[in-house]
């Protein structure tokens, strides 16, 4: 089951391409991380781990959260 992707940061800041292109970039890590076996030790990493990503000139903050099996958007940064 791929895990879903939910913004608690609010992407009305972006412009709609850039908010298009983070959509995107965060359903290709929802997908990519459903993949990872359970047994891996990847996921005891990421328990408390603020992951991010930069993403033309801002930086994404999520957290993957294993149990609701969900990418959470928490931060956006614009890169000076």
């Amino acid at each position: 089951m791929t895990y879903s992707v939910q913004f608690a940061a609010n992407l009305e800041v972006l412009p709609e391409d850039i908010r298009q292109e983070v959509g995107r970039t965060m359903q290709r890590i929802a997908e990519a991380v459903s993949s990872v076996p359970e047994a891996s030790p990847f996921w005891s990493s990421m328990r408390d781990s603020v992951l991010q990503i930069d993403i033309r000139g801002w930086r994404v903050g999520y957290k993957i959260d294993r149990i609701r099996r969900e990418i959470r958007v928490a931060e956006l940064t614009q890169i000076r």
